[in-house]
């Protein structure tokens, strides 16, 4: 399964990578790949809830829309 998304406030590298991080630890997420624009895809091996997603956005102060 993969999901593409924006995370809205991505500003640097650091933002790239902390969200990175954080989306890599759900459970079942083999691949995340943001770009420095904020554009998103996480890559599953099983279904993911969009609240998933967007609780784990939010503990390193991030927030993401779908496009």
């Amino acid at each position: 399964m993969s999901i593409n998304f924006r995370i809205t406030d991505i500003t640097c590298e650091a933002c790239v990578k902390l969200s990175k991080v954080a989306l890599e630890g759900l459970p079942g997420v083999t691949k995340a790949t943001i770009n420095s624009e904020g554009l998103a895809t996480v890559e599953s091996d099983r279904e993911l809830d969009w609240a998933e997603i967007t609780s784990a956005l939010a503990e390193v102060d991030k927030k993401a829309s779908l496009i």
